[in-house]
This record gives structure tokens, C-alpha cells and sequence, in this order.
């Protein structure tokens, strides 16, 4: 049997551990290749064989060792039909899919074109619908938090207010879960909520209670952080500073959750081919890992 994988769009802590477990599960009559660089590497036919030499200490690690991105190219014709042609020539039997919402859509088109697939919600962004976390949400969440606790030592020796922004690109869930986590004072997670007025009085709220460093958790792509700050010290006349948490969460190390998930994912495809199984999307409903089947939902 010839299995292919790829990992797609942002980077998400697990990937690695995936493709450890993955390689250390399969029996010896079983070749799997790794396309480099996401749908990309279908097109330009670029990739390596998998082989667990080369997967063994990377299970912890963040990030993807055979490279993750988006690819513009696979979402024209002529780009597609690449990709297909590529992998009909390796003559795979199964396409394992690791990413986000726009990989996704890639793997219900290549579906759709009587490629078998097996899809793996791999993203820390958890904006996936049909699965209630994603691999790497976890992970994420943790770094920001750890982040958000250190920098706001630092601002309450010196009584600044803060702003912290989170990833997310169009889901607003590691800011509401940060928000919770981190008992913020202010939550900024949909344009609704860029309102001045209500902003200041949370603030005054949390200062009239004896906060001394009142924090806003922030979702990325909504607002420059840097004026709202202006915006904040101006009115407050108090030193405001402005905080991107950034790519360390995407590059921090899997939490203990999202290990045991790309555990449980590593079995479920496992079954899903000696079952003979595929055109299914991996998701967690209720803690645990199920299948969704593509072919009804194309």
C-alpha cells in the first residue's frame, strides 16, 4: 500500500506528532510519502519517502518537518489538475490531509474528483465546524496564556493597563477562551465590540475595584492595538502598552491534550485502513474522535 500526507495552511503543534505515530503504526509493506510544503508539493510533484529515522524526535516539537503553507496555485484549474495528475502517477492508494478550514475545502475537491481521502483537523485557529476542537487549539491556548501571566507581571510592577493580541484569522476562539482563562478585563473578539464607550468603563470598573493592571484580549485582524493603547493612555492618562503574543503559538510544543489527540487521530486512521475506509474527516465531539463521511456532505 502507498499512503501520501501533507500538512496545510498554518502550522499546528501535533503535526509532527501525527506523522511520528503515523510512521511508527503502519506495517512494513506500507510506503508513505510526504509532499513538501502542503498542496504545493502535489503540484510540483516534491516529496520524500517517510520514514521514521527521520520522524523520531520530532514528536514533541512544534511546527511541521515536512513544511506547511497555503497554496494559491491549487486553487486554479490548472493547478488542481496538477495535483491530480501527480498523484495518480504515484499510484497512491490514500491521501491523508493535515489542516484548517481552506485544506479542508482542497481535500472535499480532490474528493470530488475520486481521490481517497482521509482529512485531520490540524489548526489553532479551531475553525472548523464540524469538529468541536481542532489539533493545536489546545497548545495554542496554553502558550498564550503562559505569555499573558509573564507579561502581566511586569505591567502590574509598573500599573500599566494592557492589550494583548491573539491569532485566530476569522475565528474568535483563543481569544474567548484566553479571555476566560486569563479573568481579563475586556474582550475584544468581533468588530461589535470595538466601542470606546464600553471600553473605557470596563476599565474604569476594574480601576475602581483595585485592579492594577487591567488587560484586553484581543482577536487578531479587527484593530491596530497600537492606537487603541494611544486611545486608552490618552483618556485613562495612564501608561498603556500593546502586546502580539505572535507565531508561539503555532511554534510551541504540543500540550499534553493535543499529544494524546494525534495519538487517538494515528489509531482512528489506522482502523479507517485496514477497514478500508476513507473520504472521511477525522473531528472531537464530546472528548472523543469520530468520522465524518465527505462523500454525503460534498
Amino acid at each position: 500500500m502507498k499512503i501520501g500526507i501533507l500538512t496545510s495552511g498554518g502550522d499546528a503543534p501535533g503535526m509532527n506528532a501525527i506523522l511520528y505515530k503515523l510512521i511508527s503504526s503502519v506495517d512494513n509493506d506500507t510506503k508513505i510519502i510526504a509532499f513538501i510544503n502542503g498542496y504545493q508539493g502535489l503540484i510540483e510533484n516534491n516529496f520524500i519517502v517517510l520514514e521514521k529515522k527521520l520522524v523520531m524526535n520530532c514528536s514533541h516539537l512544534g511546527g511541521s518537518i515536512i513544511k506547511s503553507g497555503r497554496s494559491e496555485e491549487f486553487k486554479t484549474k490548472q493547478g488542481f489538475k496538477k495535483a491530480l495528475t501527480n498523484i495518480i502517477l504515484n499510484k497512491l492508494n490514500l491521501l491523508i490531509i493535515l489542516g484548517g478550514d481552506g485544506s479542508f475545502k482542497g481535500a472535499k475537491e480532490l474528493i470530488a474528483n475520486d481521490i481517497k481521502v482521509i482529512f485531520v483537523p490540524c489548526t489553532i485557529d479551531n475553525d472548523l465546524e464540524y469538529s468541536t476542537q481542532t489539533l493545536g487549539f489546545d497548545s495554542a491556548v496554553n502558550a498564550v496564556v503562559e505569555s499573558f501571566d509573564k507579561i502581566k507581571q511586569t505591567m502590574l510592577s509598573n500599573n500599566r493597563i494592557f492589550l494583548c493580541e491573539v491569532m485566530g484569522r476569522h475565528c474568535p476562539d483563543i481569544a474567548k477562551t484566553c479571555f476566560k482563562a486569563t479573568d481579563s478585563t475586556y474582550l475584544i473578539s468581533k468588530k461589535q465590540d470595538l466601542n470606546l464607550k464600553k471600553i473605557y468603563k470596563s476599565i474604569s470598573i476594574a480601576l475602581e475595584k483595585g485592579e492594577e493592571a487591567p488587560s484586553i484580549i484581543v482577536k487578531e485582524n479587527l484593530v491596530n492595538i497600537y492606537n487603541l493603547a494611544k486611545d486608552i493612555q490618552n483618556y485613562f492618562d495612564i501608561e498603556t502598552r500593546a502586546c502580539q503574543i505572535g507565531y508561539i503559538q503555532r511554534g510551541t510544543q504540543p500540550s499534553v491534550f493535543d499529544r494524546i489527540y494525534a495519538r487517538d487521530f494515528v489509531i482512528e486512521i489506522i482502523n479507517c485502513i485496514k477497514q478500508n475506509i476513507n473520504n472521511v474527516a477525522l473531528g472531537i465531539k464530546n472528548n472523543e474522535i469520530f468520522k465524518l463521511n465527505l462523500r454525503n456532505d460534498l
